[in-house]
Protein backbone atom coordinates (compact mmCIF):
# COMPACT_ATOMS: atom_id res chain seq x y z
CA UNK A 1 0.00 0.00 0.00
CA UNK A 2 1.19 3.50 -0.73
CA UNK A 3 0.13 5.81 2.10
CA UNK A 4 0.24 9.57 1.49
CA UNK A 5 2.00 10.13 4.82
CA UNK A 6 4.12 7.02 5.47
CA UNK A 7 4.92 6.16 1.85
CA UNK A 8 5.14 2.58 0.59
CA UNK A 9 4.19 0.08 3.29
CA UNK A 10 3.66 -3.66 3.58
CA UNK A 11 1.36 -5.48 5.97
CA UNK A 12 2.78 -8.07 8.35
CA UNK A 13 1.24 -7.88 11.83
CA UNK A 14 0.92 -4.13 11.25
CA UNK A 15 1.86 -1.71 8.46
CA UNK A 16 5.63 -1.48 8.05
CA UNK A 17 8.26 0.55 6.25
CA UNK A 18 11.78 1.68 7.11
CA UNK A 19 13.50 4.97 7.78
CA UNK A 20 16.95 6.17 8.78
CA UNK A 21 17.59 7.99 12.04
CA UNK A 22 20.72 9.48 13.55
CA UNK A 23 21.17 8.60 17.21
CA UNK A 24 24.35 9.34 19.18
CA UNK A 25 26.01 10.34 15.91
CA UNK A 26 25.28 7.01 14.17
CA UNK A 27 22.96 6.59 11.19
CA UNK A 28 20.72 3.58 11.72
CA UNK A 29 17.94 2.06 9.60
CA UNK A 30 14.89 1.17 11.69
CA UNK A 31 11.43 -0.26 11.08
CA UNK A 32 8.50 2.14 11.20
CA UNK A 33 5.35 0.28 12.23
CA UNK A 34 1.77 1.53 12.31
CA UNK A 35 -0.08 -0.89 14.55
CA UNK A 36 -3.07 -2.67 12.97
CA UNK A 37 -4.57 -6.05 13.75
CA UNK A 38 -5.88 -6.72 10.26
CA UNK A 39 -4.84 -5.45 6.86
CA UNK A 40 -8.37 -4.08 6.30
CA UNK A 41 -7.92 -1.84 9.39
CA UNK A 42 -5.62 0.40 7.39
CA UNK A 43 -3.80 3.31 9.00
CA UNK A 44 -5.64 5.74 11.27
CA UNK A 45 -5.69 9.51 10.95
CA UNK A 46 -4.06 9.67 14.42
CA UNK A 47 -1.18 7.47 13.22
CA UNK A 48 -0.65 9.71 10.18
CA UNK A 49 -0.71 12.85 12.35
CA UNK A 50 1.77 11.27 14.79
CA UNK A 51 4.13 10.24 11.96
CA UNK A 52 3.96 13.79 10.57
CA UNK A 53 4.75 15.13 14.04
CA UNK A 54 7.77 12.85 14.31
CA UNK A 55 8.97 13.64 10.78
CA UNK A 56 8.60 17.39 11.24
CA UNK A 57 10.36 17.34 14.63
CA UNK A 58 12.75 14.43 14.04
CA UNK A 59 15.92 16.11 15.35
CA UNK A 60 14.19 17.34 18.50
CA UNK A 61 12.51 13.96 19.14
CA UNK A 62 15.83 12.13 18.72
CA UNK A 63 17.61 14.57 21.07
CA UNK A 64 14.90 13.90 23.67
CA UNK A 65 15.43 10.16 23.09
CA UNK A 66 19.19 10.51 23.64
CA UNK A 67 18.61 12.46 26.88
CA UNK A 68 16.08 9.93 28.19
CA UNK A 69 18.45 7.04 27.39
CA UNK A 70 21.37 8.77 29.11
CA UNK A 71 19.23 9.55 32.17
CA UNK A 72 18.09 5.91 32.23
CA UNK A 73 21.52 4.36 31.80
CA UNK A 74 24.10 6.97 32.67
CA UNK A 75 27.35 5.95 31.01
CA UNK A 76 26.76 3.23 28.45
CA UNK A 77 23.55 4.33 26.66
CA UNK A 78 25.12 4.86 23.19
CA UNK A 79 26.58 1.34 23.18
CA UNK A 80 23.93 -0.45 25.23
CA UNK A 81 20.71 0.36 23.36
CA UNK A 82 20.09 -0.53 19.70
CA UNK A 83 17.06 1.16 18.08
CA UNK A 84 14.84 -1.28 16.19
CA UNK A 85 11.28 -0.01 15.70
CA UNK A 86 9.38 3.26 15.77
CA UNK A 87 5.91 2.07 16.79
CA UNK A 88 2.77 4.14 16.17
CA UNK A 89 -0.28 3.05 18.16
CA UNK A 90 -3.81 3.34 16.75
CA UNK A 91 -4.48 6.38 18.99
CA UNK A 92 -1.41 8.29 17.73
CA UNK A 93 0.85 7.66 20.72
CA UNK A 94 4.29 6.43 19.76
CA UNK A 95 7.56 5.09 21.08
CA UNK A 96 10.97 4.06 19.84
CA UNK A 97 11.72 0.44 20.76
CA UNK A 98 15.28 -0.63 21.56
CA UNK A 99 17.13 -3.88 22.09
CA UNK A 100 19.10 -3.80 25.35
CA UNK A 101 22.51 -5.48 25.16
CA UNK A 102 22.48 -5.91 28.96
CA UNK A 103 19.08 -7.63 28.93
CA UNK A 104 18.53 -9.48 25.66
CA UNK A 105 15.18 -10.92 26.78
CA UNK A 106 13.56 -7.56 27.38
CA UNK A 107 14.30 -4.33 25.55
CA UNK A 108 13.11 -0.84 26.40
CA UNK A 109 10.62 1.61 24.95
CA UNK A 110 11.31 5.33 24.84
CA UNK A 111 7.82 6.83 24.80
CA UNK A 112 7.70 10.17 22.98
CA UNK A 113 3.96 10.93 22.78
CA UNK A 114 1.87 11.49 24.86
CA UNK A 115 4.51 11.28 27.63
CA UNK A 116 8.31 11.29 27.43
CA UNK A 117 9.55 8.37 29.53
CA UNK A 118 11.43 5.08 29.42
CA UNK A 119 9.70 1.77 30.13
CA UNK A 120 10.70 -1.81 29.61
CA UNK A 121 9.04 -3.25 26.52
CA UNK A 122 6.87 -5.64 28.52
CA UNK A 123 5.26 -2.68 30.28
CA UNK A 124 4.81 -0.73 27.06
CA UNK A 125 3.57 -3.51 24.83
Amino acid sequence: MNNSCFGEMTFNTGWKTTTDIILFGKSIRIIVKAKAYYEKDGITYDQEAAFSDFSNNKEEKLKITEKLLCDYSNVDAPDRFVPKTLLFERDGSYALLFDDKNNEDNGIAVCLVPSELVLNQDEYL
